[in-house]
């Protein structure tokens, strides 16, 4: 995988004048080696000082300094914020600061047990986790376990940072980021007396600016790969520039292209935001909603405008705050992404607005549709075609061939190369005012032979189909009736014979169709709007003629959307572009969605020739 932009990779912390066993320094009465010129005098003398004695200043020190300000007054809610973000499976059971009521003895036992339980092979989440919270323990620590002990945890700390450079930042990039860029952070914040954890804000900086620019598409979108990540990458980097605050200096700034990257970021966590404030294509936080790690990042990275669109996007705002937010003019709603895989197709910013998420990596599309509070679309849309019986597997990936986004619509129109010379273009569209949403693949194959197709549109643990009794047509219904299904290249009734039918089948809503033809077009028209649907509402498929000549289905396709008292028309040519006509509307293009006015001319919604 490509990046839009890379840094040099971030290099180990090893070096020849930061000695390892800082613990064997201090217990064999060489102190001075470790200590900076910031530490109390009798601890970097020359001359040997007894360990017990030299252990007695440490913890006075530590235990008296007013700087660096301890962890309550650096992270909003402690070590609990470390929490922050984190998929259930990536909670660690205990965090440190769950111990810290124990006796002295328990707690050495716990950071004894901690070091014999820590991974040899490649740390978890969970693991880096744990590593951060100790990491802000280790002053309180001090006073409560002994020396030894404190020092095997320093130095296994200390070494976690070292190796987590050597990590593969895109095959485990939040480990990588928690290891490699927050915890020497966090490590140069804590004990900035010690020259070996002193000198970790700058490596630490560097992993973390790397991880921002190599993660990030250039304007804040992680790749789809890694789009389940955003929130506790964004937790990452928002509790980095946190630290940074508190360390001397300029250490812990990161560089202009990364902060840009943060900044662009905190924006798309904003339009990547579900109704209920967790994140799209991302898990519902375990410790609740992630309003605190957005106030943070909206801190750190946002600027007026993402406090607006913060007020209309996000739980929790005022009534007055959301008018006074929708009185200025906001950046588009909607973003496509080629490098990331990834699109958000949107009208506005308003968090009751129906959205799609797209994500394209590989050979699979996955998909998020929310309407209104309610999640009716997660998953994977699937893809079957067969030729002749015969499979068809995918043999290249998703790519994007069309993407437009104006007042009107959003469109995204993908293709995938197949075996046996099979195309398939799939198309995704959200009408902005209109409210609907089309969703459509058209399947091309060499000639002669039978197609056969089946889509499954993914339908959300909280969402069912309820098809009509009658008709071909069926709602989208979560905590209400959110969306009227309707499949165009069906007939309305069921008693009429067709090329195939929609149901929902192991959680999928299925659209099946087979043809003699090597072309099909199989759309799904989404109606949004309950009150307009709940009227009479019929579809049509239309003949489409070209030189006075009827024109086959495998050639074009023309149908007639009626909801209320508004009508559409939709146009998808299946084979060469030609002159043709449907309605009395002529077209010389490859697909067309337009309105009938109230005089019965169509106003085009988009056009691609």
């Amino acid at each position: 995988m490509s990046t839009p932009a890379s840094t040099s990779s971030t290099s180990t912390l090893a070096s020849p004048d930061i000695p390892r066993g800082l613990g064997q320094h201090f217990l064999g009465g060489a102190q001075a080696a470790i200590w900076h010129k910031s530490a109390p005098a009798k601890l970097r003398r020359r001359s040997a000082v007894d360990p017990g004695e030299a252990w007695t200043v440490v913890q006075e020190h530590l235990a008296a300094r007013r700087r660096p300000r301890p962890v309550e007054k650096i992270l909003p809610a402690g070590v609990e914020s470390l929490r922050w973000g984190l998929a259930e499976e990536d909670q660690p059971e205990h965090l440190a600061a769950a111990r810290s009521e124990r006796s002295a003895r328990d707690m050495e036992r716990c950071v004894l047990d901690w070091l014999a339980d820590a991974p040899d092979g490649d740390p978890s989440v969970p693991y880096a986790i744990e590593a951060l919270a100790w990491a802000w323990q280790l002053p309180l620590l001090s006073g409560k376990i002994g020396a030894e002990a404190w020092w095997a945890l320093v130095d296994h700390l200390i070494g976690e940072a070292d190796q987590a450079g050597a990590l593969e930042l895109e095959s485990s990039p939040l480990v990588h980021q928690l290891l490699a860029a927050e915890l020497p952070l966090v490590l140069a914040c804590v004990l900035p007396e010690l020259k070996p954890t002193r000198k970790l804000s700058r490596p630490g900086r560097n992993a973390a600016a790397r991880g921002l620019v190599d993660l990030l598409d250039g304007e804040g979108l992680p790749h789809a790969d890694w789009l389940a990540l955003l929130r506790p990458l964004l937790a990452c980097w928002t509790r980095c520039r946190m630290v940074g605050e508190h360390l001397e200096g300029s250490e812990g700034e990161l560089r202009k292209a990364a902060r840009t990257q943060y900044e662009w970021l905190v924006r798309e966590a904003l339009r990547l935001t579900r109704h209920d404030g967790s994140a799209t294509f991302g898990p519902r936080p375990a410790s609740g909603d992630d309003a605190a790690l957005l106030e943070a990042a909206l801190r750190y990275g946002g600027d007026e405008h993402d406090e607006d669109l913060a007020a209309l996007c996000l739980p929790g705002a005022s009534k007055s705050a959301r008018r006074e937010a929708a009185r200025y003019e906001h950046p588009p709603a909607a973003v496509h992404s080629e490098w990331a895989a990834v699109a958000i197709l949107r009208p506005d910013w308003e968090r009751n607005t129906p959205r799609l998420g797209v994500r394209y990596p590989g050979d699979q599309v996955g998909l998020e549709f929310t309407a209104g509070k309610d999640l009716l679309l997660a998953g994977t849309w699937s893809l079957e075609v067969d030729v002749n019986g015969q499979p068809a597997q995918p043999e290249g990936e998703w790519e994007e061939v069309c993407w437009i986004s104006d007042e009107d619509v959003d469109y995204l129109e993908l293709e995938l190369e197949m075996s046996q010379g099979v195309r398939v273009q799939r198309q995704m569209l959200m009408a902005r005012e209109d409210g609907f949403l089309l969703l459509g693949d058209a399947v091309f194959a060499p000639e002669g032979g039978r197609l056969a197709y089946r889509g499954g549109l993914p339908l959300a643990d909280e969402c069912r189909y309820e098809p009509e009794q009658d008709s071909n047509e069926g709602w989208l219904r979560g905590t209400k009736r959110r969306g009227l299904v309707m499949p165009l290249a069906l007939p309305e009734w069921r008693s009429l014979s067709g090329p195939g039918e929609l149901q929902a089948i192991d959680g999928r809503l299925q659209l099946s169709m087979e043809t003699d033809a090597h072309r099909l077009y199989a759309p799904l028209w989404v109606d949004l709007d309950r009150r307009r649907s709940a009227k009479r509402y019929t579809w049509r498929r239309l003949t489409v003629a070209e030189m006075l000549e009827v024109q086959p289905r495998h050639v074009a396709a023309g149908f007639r959307v009626a909801a209320g008292n508004e009508q559409w028309l939709l146009y998808r040519s299946l084979g060469p572009v030609g002159n043709r006509t449907l309605l009395g509307h002529n077209l010389v293009s490859e697909m067309m969605v337009g309105r009938f006015d109230a005089d019965g001319e169509v106003e085009q919604l988009i056009e691609i020739e």
